[in-house]
Protein backbone atom coordinates (compact mmCIF):
# COMPACT_ATOMS: atom_id res chain seq x y z
CA UNK A 1 0.00 0.00 0.00
CA UNK A 2 2.80 2.10 -1.62
CA UNK A 3 1.94 5.77 -3.08
CA UNK A 4 5.91 4.88 -4.80
CA UNK A 5 5.35 6.06 -8.20
CA UNK A 6 7.28 4.31 -10.52
CA UNK A 7 9.92 7.01 -11.97
CA UNK A 8 9.04 9.24 -8.83
CA UNK A 9 10.74 12.26 -10.84
CA UNK A 10 11.15 14.70 -7.93
CA UNK A 11 11.99 17.94 -9.89
CA UNK A 12 13.77 19.27 -5.80
CA UNK A 13 16.78 16.73 -6.30
CA UNK A 14 20.04 16.99 -7.06
CA UNK A 15 20.73 16.41 -11.04
CA UNK A 16 23.89 15.04 -12.28
CA UNK A 17 24.54 17.02 -15.34
CA UNK A 18 27.48 15.39 -16.30
CA UNK A 19 26.25 11.42 -16.40
CA UNK A 20 28.85 10.67 -13.63
CA UNK A 21 28.43 9.83 -10.70
CA UNK A 22 27.12 12.17 -8.00
CA UNK A 23 29.36 10.36 -5.16
CA UNK A 24 32.15 10.10 -7.36
CA UNK A 25 34.27 12.75 -5.91
CA UNK A 26 32.62 12.77 -2.62
CA UNK A 27 33.84 9.21 -1.91
CA UNK A 28 37.25 9.26 -2.92
CA UNK A 29 39.51 8.96 -0.36
CA UNK A 30 36.99 9.04 2.74
CA UNK A 31 36.25 6.14 4.72
CA UNK A 32 33.65 4.89 2.85
CA UNK A 33 36.07 4.61 -0.58
CA UNK A 34 38.60 2.48 1.71
CA UNK A 35 36.70 -0.07 4.08
CA UNK A 36 37.54 -3.86 3.51
CA UNK A 37 34.31 -4.97 4.57
CA UNK A 38 31.81 -6.82 2.83
CA UNK A 39 30.10 -4.10 1.21
CA UNK A 40 26.95 -4.13 -1.31
CA UNK A 41 26.54 -1.48 -3.47
CA UNK A 42 23.83 -0.64 -4.98
CA UNK A 43 23.00 2.37 -7.65
CA UNK A 44 20.05 4.87 -7.92
CA UNK A 45 19.17 7.80 -10.71
CA UNK A 46 19.85 11.14 -9.29
CA UNK A 47 15.85 11.90 -9.20
CA UNK A 48 15.64 8.41 -7.05
CA UNK A 49 18.13 10.02 -4.18
CA UNK A 50 16.74 10.93 -0.82
CA UNK A 51 17.18 14.37 0.13
CA UNK A 52 16.24 13.56 3.91
CA UNK A 53 15.16 11.03 5.98
CA UNK A 54 11.79 11.04 6.92
CA UNK A 55 8.56 9.75 6.67
CA UNK A 56 7.17 11.45 3.48
CA UNK A 57 10.67 10.33 1.67
CA UNK A 58 10.00 6.83 2.50
CA UNK A 59 6.50 6.45 1.15
CA UNK A 60 7.08 8.38 -1.93
CA UNK A 61 11.08 7.86 -3.22
CA UNK A 62 12.72 4.94 -4.71
CA UNK A 63 15.23 4.97 -2.31
CA UNK A 64 13.75 5.54 0.39
CA UNK A 65 11.08 3.11 -0.15
CA UNK A 66 14.23 0.41 -0.10
CA UNK A 67 15.91 2.29 2.48
CA UNK A 68 13.36 1.98 5.45
CA UNK A 69 12.39 -2.13 5.44
CA UNK A 70 16.19 -2.28 6.04
CA UNK A 71 16.64 -0.06 8.98
CA UNK A 72 13.19 -0.26 11.11
CA UNK A 73 11.33 -4.11 11.63
CA UNK A 74 7.43 -4.43 10.45
CA UNK A 75 5.00 -6.25 12.35
CA UNK A 76 5.18 -8.67 9.46
CA UNK A 77 6.68 -8.89 5.95
CA UNK A 78 5.45 -10.13 2.56
CA UNK A 79 7.41 -13.15 1.78
CA UNK A 80 9.43 -13.91 -1.11
CA UNK A 81 7.92 -15.24 -4.56
CA UNK A 82 5.86 -17.11 -5.93
CA UNK A 83 3.78 -16.91 -2.89
CA UNK A 84 4.46 -13.26 -1.17
CA UNK A 85 2.73 -15.29 1.85
CA UNK A 86 2.78 -12.46 5.23
CA UNK A 87 5.58 -13.87 7.37
CA UNK A 88 5.51 -13.25 11.05
CA UNK A 89 8.03 -11.19 11.89
CA UNK A 90 7.80 -7.80 14.90
CA UNK A 91 4.56 -9.81 16.03
CA UNK A 92 5.18 -13.37 16.41
CA UNK A 93 1.37 -13.99 15.87
CA UNK A 94 -1.94 -12.38 15.73
CA UNK A 95 -5.63 -13.32 16.01
CA UNK A 96 -8.91 -11.77 15.22
CA UNK A 97 -12.33 -13.66 15.41
CA UNK A 98 -14.15 -10.91 13.77
CA UNK A 99 -11.85 -9.64 11.40
CA UNK A 100 -12.12 -6.00 12.66
CA UNK A 101 -10.36 -6.26 16.24
CA UNK A 102 -7.21 -7.65 16.48
CA UNK A 103 -4.56 -8.40 18.73
CA UNK A 104 -0.87 -9.00 17.88
CA UNK A 105 2.03 -10.78 20.11
CA UNK A 106 5.35 -8.78 19.85
CA UNK A 107 8.64 -10.15 19.90
CA UNK A 108 10.26 -10.22 23.54
CA UNK A 109 14.46 -8.89 23.86
CA UNK A 110 14.04 -6.63 20.60
CA UNK A 111 15.93 -3.89 21.35
CA UNK A 112 16.54 -0.42 19.10
CA UNK A 113 19.49 0.25 17.52
CA UNK A 114 20.24 2.88 20.24
CA UNK A 115 19.66 -0.11 23.40
CA UNK A 116 16.36 1.31 24.56
CA UNK A 117 13.56 -1.78 24.45
CA UNK A 118 10.79 -2.58 21.51
CA UNK A 119 7.26 -2.94 23.40
CA UNK A 120 4.01 -2.82 22.63
CA UNK A 121 3.84 0.89 23.46
CA UNK A 122 6.05 1.61 20.36
CA UNK A 123 3.91 -0.09 18.18
CA UNK A 124 0.83 1.31 19.52
CA UNK A 125 2.59 5.06 18.72
CA UNK A 126 3.02 4.04 15.76
CA UNK A 127 -0.59 2.52 14.46
CA UNK A 128 -1.97 5.87 15.94
CA UNK A 129 0.83 8.37 14.91
CA UNK A 130 2.41 7.57 11.37
CA UNK A 131 -0.30 8.11 9.82
CA UNK A 132 -0.30 11.63 10.89
CA UNK A 133 1.94 12.06 7.73
CA UNK A 134 -1.04 11.36 4.96
CA UNK A 135 0.99 9.56 2.60
CA UNK A 136 0.87 6.78 5.01
CA UNK A 137 -3.14 6.65 5.56
CA UNK A 138 -4.21 3.47 3.89
CA UNK A 139 -7.13 1.34 4.66
CA UNK A 140 -5.26 -0.99 6.08
CA UNK A 141 -4.32 1.17 9.12
CA UNK A 142 -7.73 2.75 9.10
CA UNK A 143 -8.39 3.32 12.86
CA UNK A 144 -11.05 5.62 14.01
CA UNK A 145 -9.85 6.69 17.25
CA UNK A 146 -6.81 6.57 19.54
CA UNK A 147 -8.97 4.71 22.38
CA UNK A 148 -9.06 1.89 19.80
CA UNK A 149 -5.33 1.11 20.73
CA UNK A 150 -5.11 -0.98 23.51
CA UNK A 151 -1.73 -2.11 24.98
CA UNK A 152 -3.00 -5.30 26.90
CA UNK A 153 0.73 -5.81 28.23
CA UNK A 154 4.40 -4.57 27.72
CA UNK A 155 4.18 -7.29 24.69
CA UNK A 156 0.69 -7.19 23.51
CA UNK A 157 -1.35 -4.69 21.09
CA UNK A 158 -4.88 -4.53 20.25
CA UNK A 159 -6.48 -2.36 17.45
CA UNK A 160 -10.41 -2.17 16.54
CA UNK A 161 -10.27 -1.09 12.36
CA UNK A 162 -12.74 1.06 11.13
CA UNK A 163 -14.20 -1.74 8.87
CA UNK A 164 -13.25 -5.48 8.46
CA UNK A 165 -9.82 -6.13 7.30
CA UNK A 166 -9.87 -10.38 5.65
CA UNK A 167 -8.26 -11.67 3.60
CA UNK A 168 -4.73 -13.44 2.53
CA UNK A 169 -2.90 -10.13 4.07
CA UNK A 170 -3.28 -8.91 7.95
CA UNK A 171 -3.55 -5.24 8.29
CA UNK A 172 -0.81 -2.88 9.66
CA UNK A 173 1.27 -4.18 6.03
CA UNK A 174 4.40 -2.45 5.19
CA UNK A 175 4.82 0.01 8.68
CA UNK A 176 7.77 0.90 10.07
CA UNK A 177 7.87 0.93 14.14
CA UNK A 178 9.03 4.34 15.22
CA UNK A 179 10.76 4.40 18.64
CA UNK A 180 7.98 6.47 20.55
CA UNK A 181 10.80 8.40 22.66
CA UNK A 182 12.51 9.43 19.77
CA UNK A 183 9.07 10.11 17.04
CA UNK A 184 7.17 11.22 20.22
CA UNK A 185 8.92 15.10 19.62
CA UNK A 186 7.22 14.97 16.30
CA UNK A 187 3.80 16.12 17.33
CA UNK A 188 1.30 16.42 14.45
CA UNK A 189 3.83 17.20 12.15
CA UNK A 190 5.10 13.59 11.50
CA UNK A 191 5.73 13.68 8.09
CA UNK A 192 8.07 16.78 8.66
CA UNK A 193 10.45 15.16 11.31
CA UNK A 194 13.53 13.95 10.98
CA UNK A 195 15.47 11.95 13.09
CA UNK A 196 19.03 12.07 11.64
CA UNK A 197 20.29 8.90 12.93
CA UNK A 198 17.37 7.04 11.98
CA UNK A 199 17.33 4.48 14.58
CA UNK A 200 15.00 1.95 14.00
CA UNK A 201 15.12 -2.14 15.35
CA UNK A 202 16.06 -3.59 11.17
CA UNK A 203 18.82 -5.52 10.77
CA UNK A 204 20.82 -2.83 9.19
CA UNK A 205 21.93 0.45 11.19
CA UNK A 206 22.09 4.19 9.24
CA UNK A 207 25.67 4.98 9.42
CA UNK A 208 26.14 8.14 7.51
CA UNK A 209 23.38 9.85 4.81
CA UNK A 210 24.65 12.85 2.31
CA UNK A 211 21.38 14.14 0.87
CA UNK A 212 21.33 13.43 -2.38
CA UNK A 213 24.01 11.61 -2.52
CA UNK A 214 24.18 8.33 -0.72
CA UNK A 215 23.53 6.32 2.03
CA UNK A 216 25.76 3.98 4.04
CA UNK A 217 24.37 1.48 5.91
CA UNK A 218 26.44 -1.19 8.28
CA UNK A 219 24.91 -4.28 9.66
CA UNK A 220 23.04 -4.56 13.25
CA UNK A 221 25.49 -7.24 14.64
CA UNK A 222 22.83 -6.98 17.87
CA UNK A 223 19.71 -8.11 14.99
CA UNK A 224 17.44 -10.10 16.75
CA UNK A 225 16.51 -12.21 13.79
CA UNK A 226 18.60 -13.75 10.92
CA UNK A 227 21.39 -11.36 10.14
CA UNK A 228 22.26 -10.24 6.77
CA UNK A 229 25.55 -11.51 5.37
CA UNK A 230 26.98 -8.56 3.89
CA UNK A 231 28.83 -5.95 6.73
CA UNK A 232 27.39 -2.70 4.42
CA UNK A 233 25.14 -1.63 1.90
CA UNK A 234 25.87 1.33 0.21
CA UNK A 235 23.47 3.26 -2.07
CA UNK A 236 24.85 5.97 -4.31
CA UNK A 237 23.20 8.19 -6.83
CA UNK A 238 24.19 8.36 -10.54
CA UNK A 239 23.37 11.36 -12.82
CA UNK A 240 22.10 8.69 -15.45
CA UNK A 241 21.31 5.36 -16.74
CA UNK A 242 24.64 5.51 -18.72
CA UNK A 243 26.43 6.34 -15.71
CA UNK A 244 24.76 3.65 -14.00
CA UNK A 245 25.79 1.29 -16.63
CA UNK A 246 29.63 2.54 -16.54
CA UNK A 247 29.28 1.82 -12.48
CA UNK A 248 27.86 -1.77 -13.21
CA UNK A 249 30.54 -2.46 -15.88
CA UNK A 250 33.55 -1.36 -13.56
CA UNK A 251 31.97 -3.40 -10.77
CA UNK A 252 31.44 -0.34 -8.74
CA UNK A 253 27.92 -1.32 -7.85
CA UNK A 254 26.05 -4.82 -7.95
CA UNK A 255 22.73 -3.53 -9.07
CA UNK A 256 19.90 -1.31 -9.34
CA UNK A 257 18.08 -0.67 -6.42
CA UNK A 258 14.79 0.58 -7.59
CA UNK A 259 14.24 1.02 -11.61
CA UNK A 260 16.09 -1.49 -13.60
CA UNK A 261 17.44 -0.23 -17.35
CA UNK A 262 16.10 0.64 -20.04
CA UNK A 263 15.46 -2.09 -23.17
CA UNK A 264 18.11 -0.39 -25.51
CA UNK A 265 20.65 -1.30 -22.81
CA UNK A 266 20.35 -4.95 -22.53
CA UNK A 267 22.78 -5.35 -25.53
CA UNK A 268 25.18 -3.74 -23.71
CA UNK A 269 25.31 -5.11 -20.70
CA UNK A 270 24.55 -8.60 -21.91
CA UNK A 271 28.43 -8.44 -23.62
CA UNK A 272 29.78 -8.26 -19.85
CA UNK A 273 30.31 -12.14 -19.28
CA UNK A 274 29.49 -11.53 -15.13
CA UNK A 275 26.27 -9.49 -16.00
CA UNK A 276 22.97 -11.66 -15.46
CA UNK A 277 20.02 -9.28 -17.53
CA UNK A 278 16.92 -10.74 -15.55
CA UNK A 279 13.47 -9.78 -17.26
CA UNK A 280 11.12 -9.87 -14.60
CA UNK A 281 7.67 -9.56 -14.27
CA UNK A 282 7.06 -6.14 -14.09
CA UNK A 283 5.11 -4.71 -10.69
CA UNK A 284 4.31 -1.55 -12.66
CA UNK A 285 1.15 -0.88 -14.28
CA UNK A 286 0.05 2.06 -16.87
CA UNK A 287 -3.18 3.41 -17.22
CA UNK A 288 -5.18 6.20 -18.80
CA UNK A 289 -7.45 8.19 -16.13
CA UNK A 290 -10.21 9.80 -17.66
CA UNK A 291 -11.50 12.90 -15.94
CA UNK A 292 -14.82 12.81 -16.20
CA UNK A 293 -15.76 16.02 -14.11
CA UNK A 294 -14.74 18.43 -17.24
CA UNK A 295 -17.32 18.89 -19.14
CA UNK A 296 -15.95 16.90 -22.87
CA UNK A 297 -16.41 14.43 -25.03
CA UNK A 298 -14.66 12.13 -22.65
CA UNK A 299 -17.90 11.93 -19.95
CA UNK A 300 -19.44 9.93 -23.00
CA UNK A 301 -18.66 6.53 -22.11
CA UNK A 302 -19.02 5.12 -25.63
CA UNK A 303 -16.72 8.05 -26.55
CA UNK A 304 -14.18 6.50 -24.19
CA UNK A 305 -14.66 2.83 -25.61
CA UNK A 306 -14.39 4.03 -29.11
CA UNK A 307 -10.84 5.80 -27.83
CA UNK A 308 -9.51 2.56 -26.54
CA UNK A 309 -10.68 0.84 -29.57
CA UNK A 310 -8.34 3.59 -31.47
CA UNK A 311 -5.28 2.48 -29.54
CA UNK A 312 -3.02 -0.15 -30.87
CA UNK A 313 -1.46 -1.64 -27.85
CA UNK A 314 1.05 -3.93 -29.39
CA UNK A 315 2.35 -1.12 -31.64
CA UNK A 316 3.18 0.92 -27.98
CA UNK A 317 4.60 -2.49 -26.35
CA UNK A 318 7.07 -2.30 -29.87
CA UNK A 319 7.81 1.36 -29.96
CA UNK A 320 7.73 2.60 -26.64
CA UNK A 321 9.05 -0.43 -24.75
CA UNK A 322 11.12 -2.34 -27.86
CA UNK A 323 8.91 -5.81 -26.68
CA UNK A 324 9.41 -5.46 -23.06
CA UNK A 325 5.85 -5.51 -21.72
CA UNK A 326 3.04 -7.20 -21.60
CA UNK A 327 -1.03 -6.71 -21.91
CA UNK A 328 -3.09 -5.42 -18.91
CA UNK A 329 -6.20 -4.71 -18.48
CA UNK A 330 -6.93 -4.44 -14.93
CA UNK A 331 -5.41 -3.45 -11.73
CA UNK A 332 -4.92 -7.38 -10.49
CA UNK A 333 -1.76 -8.94 -12.19
CA UNK A 334 -2.98 -12.05 -14.71
CA UNK A 335 -1.16 -14.76 -12.59
CA UNK A 336 -3.16 -13.40 -8.83
CA UNK A 337 -6.05 -16.06 -8.03
CA UNK A 338 -8.18 -12.52 -8.03
CA UNK A 339 -7.73 -11.56 -11.83
CA UNK A 340 -10.88 -11.94 -13.75
CA UNK A 341 -9.82 -13.10 -17.36
CA UNK A 342 -13.00 -12.64 -18.92
CA UNK A 343 -12.80 -8.55 -19.30
CA UNK A 344 -13.51 -6.93 -22.48
CA UNK A 345 -10.11 -6.28 -24.17
CA UNK A 346 -11.28 -3.18 -26.30
CA UNK A 347 -8.94 -4.49 -29.37
CA UNK A 348 -7.39 -2.45 -31.86
CA UNK A 349 -10.85 -1.48 -34.23
CA UNK A 350 -10.21 1.87 -36.13
CA UNK A 351 -13.42 0.73 -38.38
CA UNK A 352 -15.47 0.44 -35.02
CA UNK A 353 -14.29 2.84 -33.34
CA UNK A 354 -15.49 5.32 -35.70
CA UNK A 355 -18.80 3.67 -36.46
CA UNK A 356 -19.22 4.08 -32.61
CA UNK A 357 -18.15 7.61 -33.10
CA UNK A 358 -20.33 8.53 -35.62
CA UNK A 359 -23.47 6.66 -33.84
CA UNK A 360 -23.31 8.69 -30.90
CA UNK A 361 -22.98 11.99 -33.35
CA UNK A 362 -19.92 12.28 -33.28
CA UNK A 363 -19.15 14.00 -37.03
CA UNK A 364 -16.18 16.55 -38.56
CA UNK A 365 -18.73 18.77 -39.59
CA UNK A 366 -16.63 21.55 -40.97
CA UNK A 367 -14.06 18.56 -43.02
CA UNK A 368 -10.65 19.61 -41.09
CA UNK A 369 -10.69 15.69 -39.91
CA UNK A 370 -11.52 16.40 -36.09
CA UNK A 371 -14.60 15.33 -34.84
CA UNK A 372 -17.11 17.89 -33.38
CA UNK A 373 -18.73 17.82 -30.25
CA UNK A 374 -22.43 17.35 -31.03
CA UNK A 375 -23.07 19.31 -27.44
CA UNK A 376 -20.80 22.66 -28.68
CA UNK A 377 -19.46 22.14 -32.02
CA UNK A 378 -15.98 22.33 -31.08
CA UNK A 379 -13.33 19.94 -32.66
CA UNK A 380 -12.37 17.72 -30.07
CA UNK A 381 -8.96 18.02 -29.02
CA UNK A 382 -8.26 16.50 -25.84
CA UNK A 383 -5.39 17.93 -22.92
CA UNK A 384 -3.24 14.58 -22.49
CA UNK A 385 -1.51 15.08 -19.13
CA UNK A 386 1.92 13.31 -18.84
CA UNK A 387 4.96 13.98 -16.62
CA UNK A 388 7.93 15.14 -18.69
CA UNK A 389 10.17 13.25 -16.10
CA UNK A 390 8.43 9.99 -17.17
CA UNK A 391 9.91 9.35 -20.75
CA UNK A 392 8.34 6.18 -21.75
CA UNK A 393 5.10 7.62 -20.96
CA UNK A 394 5.74 10.93 -22.63
CA UNK A 395 6.61 8.10 -26.24
CA UNK A 396 3.35 6.51 -25.10
CA UNK A 397 1.57 9.84 -25.46
CA UNK A 398 2.60 10.53 -28.79
CA UNK A 399 1.81 7.28 -30.14
CA UNK A 400 -1.61 7.40 -28.95
CA UNK A 401 -1.88 10.75 -30.24
CA UNK A 402 -0.63 9.57 -34.17
CA UNK A 403 -3.39 6.43 -33.31
CA UNK A 404 -6.69 8.07 -32.48
CA UNK A 405 -5.73 11.05 -35.07
CA UNK A 406 -7.12 8.35 -37.29
CA UNK A 407 -10.13 7.94 -35.57
CA UNK A 408 -10.81 11.50 -35.85
CA UNK A 409 -10.04 12.88 -31.93
CA UNK A 410 -6.99 15.32 -31.92
CA UNK A 411 -4.61 15.33 -28.94
CA UNK A 412 -3.32 18.18 -27.05
CA UNK A 413 0.28 17.13 -24.97
CA UNK A 414 0.03 18.39 -21.98
CA UNK A 415 3.57 17.59 -20.52
CA UNK A 416 4.42 18.91 -16.85
CA UNK A 417 7.39 18.43 -14.20
CA UNK A 418 5.62 16.06 -11.77
CA UNK A 419 4.91 18.43 -9.10
CA UNK A 420 2.60 20.06 -11.08
CA UNK A 421 1.40 16.53 -12.15
CA UNK A 422 0.38 15.46 -9.63
CA UNK A 423 -1.08 18.33 -8.16
CA UNK A 424 -3.31 18.75 -10.91
CA UNK A 425 -4.32 14.61 -11.40
CA UNK A 426 -5.31 14.40 -7.88
CA UNK A 427 -8.06 17.37 -8.57
CA UNK A 428 -9.74 16.38 -11.16
CA UNK A 429 -12.35 18.72 -10.26
CA UNK A 430 -10.23 21.92 -10.94
CA UNK A 431 -10.40 20.61 -15.15
CA UNK A 432 -6.60 20.67 -15.50
CA UNK A 433 -6.91 17.89 -17.86
CA UNK A 434 -8.44 15.92 -19.85
CA UNK A 435 -6.88 12.44 -19.88
CA UNK A 436 -3.55 11.50 -18.10
CA UNK A 437 -1.04 8.59 -17.79
CA UNK A 438 -1.27 7.25 -14.56
CA UNK A 439 1.14 5.19 -13.14
CA UNK A 440 1.25 2.96 -9.67
CA UNK A 441 2.88 -0.40 -8.55
CA UNK A 442 -0.27 -2.49 -6.46
CA UNK A 443 2.12 -5.33 -5.59
CA UNK A 444 0.85 -8.46 -4.96
CA UNK A 445 -1.17 -7.07 -1.68
CA UNK A 446 -3.02 -5.01 -4.34
CA UNK A 447 -6.45 -4.22 -2.84
CA UNK A 448 -5.69 -0.76 -1.80
CA UNK A 449 -5.32 0.13 -5.84
CA UNK A 450 -9.72 0.24 -5.53
CA UNK A 451 -9.12 3.63 -3.72
CA UNK A 452 -8.36 5.06 -7.15
CA UNK A 453 -12.03 4.47 -8.77
CA UNK A 454 -13.55 4.98 -4.63
CA UNK A 455 -15.51 7.85 -4.20
CA UNK A 456 -15.42 10.40 -1.31
CA UNK A 457 -18.80 9.75 -0.87
CA UNK A 458 -18.16 5.94 -0.80
CA UNK A 459 -15.63 6.10 1.55
CA UNK A 460 -12.37 6.89 -0.70
CA UNK A 461 -9.54 8.50 0.69
CA UNK A 462 -8.96 11.21 -2.26
CA UNK A 463 -6.55 9.13 -5.22
CA UNK A 464 -9.39 9.34 -7.00
CA UNK A 465 -7.93 11.19 -10.09
CA UNK A 466 -11.07 10.82 -12.61
CA UNK A 467 -13.98 12.30 -10.20
CA UNK A 468 -15.35 8.87 -10.90
CA UNK A 469 -18.71 8.09 -8.46
CA UNK A 470 -20.68 4.89 -8.90
CA UNK A 471 -22.72 3.68 -5.69
CA UNK A 472 -22.56 0.26 -7.49
CA UNK A 473 -18.57 0.43 -7.32
CA UNK A 474 -18.50 1.66 -4.00
CA UNK A 475 -20.68 -1.04 -2.40
CA UNK A 476 -18.62 -3.69 -4.05
CA UNK A 477 -14.97 -2.01 -2.73
CA UNK A 478 -16.81 -2.17 0.52
CA UNK A 479 -17.94 -5.98 -0.05
CA UNK A 480 -14.68 -6.94 -1.03
CA UNK A 481 -12.81 -5.19 1.79
CA UNK A 482 -14.88 -7.00 4.09
CA UNK A 483 -15.62 -9.96 3.15
CA UNK A 484 -14.23 -13.00 4.94
CA UNK A 485 -15.04 -15.92 2.81
CA UNK A 486 -11.84 -15.96 0.52
CA UNK A 487 -13.83 -17.69 -2.66
CA UNK A 488 -17.00 -14.97 -2.20
CA UNK A 489 -14.18 -12.23 -1.58
CA UNK A 490 -12.92 -13.58 -5.36
CA UNK A 491 -16.26 -13.05 -6.63
CA UNK A 492 -16.76 -9.39 -5.23
CA UNK A 493 -12.74 -8.59 -6.94
CA UNK A 494 -14.00 -10.26 -10.22
CA UNK A 495 -17.42 -7.75 -10.07
CA UNK A 496 -15.08 -4.96 -9.30
CA UNK A 497 -12.94 -5.90 -12.38
CA UNK A 498 -16.22 -6.09 -14.72
CA UNK A 499 -17.32 -2.56 -13.21
CA UNK A 500 -14.29 -0.74 -14.00
CA UNK A 501 -14.01 -2.30 -17.49
CA UNK A 502 -17.16 -1.54 -18.57
CA UNK A 503 -17.86 2.20 -16.92
CA UNK A 504 -14.27 3.06 -18.00
CA UNK A 505 -13.24 5.84 -15.44
CA UNK A 506 -9.80 4.44 -16.43
CA UNK A 507 -8.38 2.13 -18.90
CA UNK A 508 -5.16 -0.10 -17.54
CA UNK A 509 -3.30 -0.86 -20.79
CA UNK A 510 0.52 -1.95 -20.38
CA UNK A 511 2.80 -3.88 -17.44
CA UNK A 512 6.10 -2.99 -18.50
CA UNK A 513 8.55 -5.65 -18.01
CA UNK A 514 11.39 -5.06 -15.46
CA UNK A 515 14.75 -5.03 -16.99
CA UNK A 516 17.05 -5.96 -13.95
CA UNK A 517 21.01 -6.46 -14.73
CA UNK A 518 22.97 -7.64 -11.75
CA UNK A 519 26.79 -8.63 -11.60
CA UNK A 520 27.47 -12.01 -10.77
CA UNK A 521 30.91 -12.64 -10.04
CA UNK A 522 31.36 -11.31 -6.66
CA UNK A 523 27.97 -12.31 -5.05
CA UNK A 524 25.49 -14.78 -4.48
CA UNK A 525 21.86 -15.42 -3.29
CA UNK A 526 19.88 -12.22 -5.23
CA UNK A 527 16.20 -12.77 -5.17
CA UNK A 528 14.08 -12.35 -7.96
CA UNK A 529 10.62 -11.19 -7.55
CA UNK A 530 8.13 -9.02 -9.51
CA UNK A 531 9.58 -5.76 -10.10
CA UNK A 532 13.14 -7.11 -9.74
CA UNK A 533 16.05 -7.62 -6.88
CA UNK A 534 15.54 -4.51 -5.41
CA UNK A 535 12.27 -2.56 -4.98
CA UNK A 536 9.87 -1.68 -1.91
CA UNK A 537 8.12 -5.21 -1.74
CA UNK A 538 11.39 -6.81 -2.33
CA UNK A 539 14.33 -6.77 0.61
CA UNK A 540 15.17 -10.31 0.84
CA UNK A 541 18.43 -9.82 -1.70
CA UNK A 542 19.56 -7.68 0.94
CA UNK A 543 18.95 -10.85 3.55
CA UNK A 544 19.97 -13.43 1.43
CA UNK A 545 22.71 -12.04 -0.89
CA UNK A 546 26.64 -13.29 0.18
CA UNK A 547 29.73 -13.55 -1.17
CA UNK A 548 30.63 -16.23 -3.38
CA UNK A 549 32.97 -18.66 -2.06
Amino acid sequence: MKMVKRKNRFAGLIVCLIGTCIVGLALSGNALAKSKKIRLNVGFGSEEVMDRISTTMWANNEMGAVYWPLVYDQLWVMGPPPSYDPIPWLATRWETEDYQTWRFYIKKGVKFHDGKPLTAKDVAFTLWNLKKDPLWSFPSNDINAKKDIKVIDKYTVEFKMAHKWPGKYPPMDWMPILPEHIWKKAGRKIGKFIDKKSIGSGPFKLKEFKPGQYVWMVKNKKYWGEKPHVDEVVFKGYGSDDAIKLAMKKGEIEFTGASGTTPVAVKSYKKDKNINVAISPGIALEWITFNLHKKTAVRDKIFRKAFLHGIDRDRIYEMVYLGYAQPADSFIYPELPEYNPNLPKYEYNPELAKKMLNDAGYVDTDGDGILNDPENGQNIVLDFMVPSEWSDEVKMVKVIKEQVKEIGIGIHERILDLNTYYEFVYQPTEDKFDIAISSEEPGPNNSWMWEFVRSKAGGGIGWNQSDYASPEMDKTILDYIQETDLEKRKGFAFKLQEIMAEDLPCAVLVRPDFIGPYRTDKFEGHVEAMGGVSNWINWWTYMKIKPKK
